[in-house]
Formats: structure tokens, sequence, C-alpha cells
């Protein structure tokens, strides 16, 4: 009985420390791969807060009028440019795939508006008077 006994004690503590083992190993993979993830982490933190530098750099607005002004051939638009939607000519019914050509001579001329202009803010010494 005392042999049986010992025999499923040593069975158990071998089992025990093999448990053991393999639990201690798979605990140190994980800790390595959190490390991994965490040092990931950081990295992909530090790409962001570059990335985002980046972006208000480029985006400032003296920025983009340069290279609007360099590379665009922007202009205000013109009042010859300005008509009203019902004045301009319809479709044919047979519509095909070219566009119309619309001459200049054929848009109407300027329409005045309805609507008043806005009045100027008013400035007492050189500052702007809040509303």
């Amino acid at each position: 009985m005392i042999r049986l006994l010992s025999a499923v004690g040593v069975t158990l503590l071998v089992l025990v420390s093999f448990g053991l083992y393999n639990g201690v190993y798979a605990a140190k993979a994980h800790e390595r791969e959190l490390q991994t993830l965490t040092a990931e982490i950081a990295k992909e933190g530090e790409s962001i807060r570059v990335l985002k530098a980046e972006w208000s750099y480029l985006n400032q607005p003296e920025r983009l009028q340069a290279l609007a002004r360099k590379h665009l051939a922007l202009a205000p638009t013109g009042a010859n440019q300005i008509v009203m939607l019902a004045s301009l000519p319809l479709r044919s019914e047979t519509w095909s795939n070219e566009s119309p050509i619309v001459e200049f001579n054929d848009l109407p001329r300027r329409v005045t508006p309805s609507a008043p202009r806005p009045r100027a803010k008013p400035r007492i010494h050189g500052h702007e008077v809040a509303r």
C-alpha cells in the first residue's frame, strides 16, 4: 500500500512539476509578446505624431496659398461670368453624349442683384467693433 501511495505521489509530483514548467514557459512567452506589442504601439504612436505634424505643416494656409498662386491659374469670378440659371438654354429632348456648345454672346448679360449688400463693420481708432 505504501509503494502504491508513493508511486501515485511521485506521478502527481511529476505531473504538477511538468504543468508548472509549461505554465511558466507560457507566461514568459505571453510576456515577450506583450513587450513586442507595446513596442509596436509606441512606434505606431510616434508615426502618428509625425504624420500629424506633417499634415499640419502641409495644410498651412500661407503655404497652400503660395502653391495655388504658383500652380493654378485662378482669378476672381468676373461679373460677366455670373448668369441666372433660368436664362441658360435647355438641352434638347434627344440628348447626346456631346456637350452643347454655348457661345459667350448667347449668354445673357449680368443681372443686378435684388438683395442689398451688407453694411461694413464700423471701425473705431483702427479696431473693429464686435456686434
